[in-house]
Order: structure tokens, then sequence, then C-alpha cells
């Protein structure tokens, strides 16, 4: 069967194939390398390509920065790696999560510019934006892929997972950041027409440092 490939469908839409091989799987990360688009998450054998929303990429990259700027007010050294694809051929799953983290282990791979999951660590701290619908259990994926923990952020509310021998389980507190109030990072998740970005991001560590004097 012949496939051809042709431009990515506009933002928001997506895609699913069946029965696609794992020299598929990775023949298409290899022509898409360079292209933010589509986002392929691979499932044994289901391939899902999606293009993102604006808003999913907006709400991303705003959690993205609130983590980062926590770890620094924590004085926690950090390694963002934000949408690499995370893949496993014995698992036969891939997925590309919307910002990723070493922070307990970022010792391990600090410095590496190439992570072999087969030898390294997965990363600690997953980030799923939920705004449209998935054929594919995202969760699964990161569990196979012994990612520790996943922040899901879907109808404006931020949810903690942690994996444990039989899935995530839905949790209070971080593995990352302990029992720092990680949910109320929720907060400074709202758009503001009123109040740019980088001023709630200074309003975001203020908050933290009057938690850490609590």
């Amino acid at each position: 069967m012949t496939q051809t490939l042709v431009t990515p469908p506009e933002a928001g839409s997506y895609m699913v194939l069946y029965g696609v091989s794992w020299e598929m799987y990775e023949q298409l990360l290899t022509i898409f390398a360079e292209n933010p688009t589509p986002r392929m998450t691979y499932y044994k054998g289901t391939l899902e390509l999606m293009t993102p929303l604006p808003e999913h990429e907006r709400y991303s990259w705003t959690l993205g920065r609130l983590i980062t700027a926590l770890s620094e007010e924590l004085e926690m050294e950090i390694c963002g790696l934000k949408s690499t694809t995370w893949r496993s051929q014995p698992k036969a799953v891939g997925k590309e999560a919307d910002e990723c983290f070493y922070i307990q282990n970022e010792p391990a791979i600090r410095g590496k510019l190439k992570i072999n999951l087969a030898v390294d660590p997965p990363p600690d701290l997953a980030i799923e934006i939920d705004l449209t619908h998935s054929s594919v259990n995202q969760m699964d994926i990161y569990a196979e892929l012994k990612v520790p923990e996943v922040w899901r952020w879907q109808q404006r509310k931020l949810s903690l997972y942690c994996l444990t021998e039989t899935g995530y389980v839905e949790s209070e507190n971080s593995l990352a950041f302990g029992s720092f109030p990680v949910k109320e990072l929720a907060r400074f998740m709202q758009l503001d027409s009123e109040k740019g970005e980088n001023a709630r991001l200074r309003e975001f560590r203020q908050w933290v440092r009057s938690q850490l004097q609590l």
C-alpha cells in the first residue's frame, strides 16, 4: 500500500491510524523531526496524529514557566525537555509530552543531549494539557514508560497523578515538590486580559515566597 504524506491538518484536528508498525512510526518521527506538528502518539500499533490548538500551547507554556519558577524559588535543580518524544520499542509505545522535567533524577542526565530510556531514567514529571478528545489513553502510555508523576490540566483544574504498581492514582501531593501546595498553581494558569504574562509570573513568585514563610 502506498502512503502519501500531506500537509498536517488545521490546529485542533487529529487523525488516527491503526495497524501501524513500529518501523513506520520511527520513519514518521524522522520525517517530522524538525517540525513541531503533527504531535504523534503511538500505542501498540495505533498512531494518533494531532495538531495542537493555540489555547493548548499557551496553557502548556504557562504551566512550564510556573514549574521552572517554582523550582528556582525552592532552590531545586531542574531540566526541562519540553515536548521531547519518549518511546520504548519493547513496550511498543511512544509519546510527546506537552512539557516534561527531570527533577529528582536531574543529576543523572545533567550535561546529556541524548537520553536513552534503556539505560537512563524517564522524566520525573510530565505535563498533559487535555483540551480535546484523544483516541489513545495517554496515562497508559506514561505508565508503560514508567514516568513517576503526571500533571493534567483539564477544565481549568490541575490534577496530580503518581505511578503505583497498579497504575496512576490521583494525589494531593507531588512526588517532585513534596508537601508544597502545587495544585494552587491553577490560580496562576487562568488567562487575564488585564495582566501580562510576566506580571503574573512575578505575582506567582511572590506567592511562593509567602508560602515558604508559613
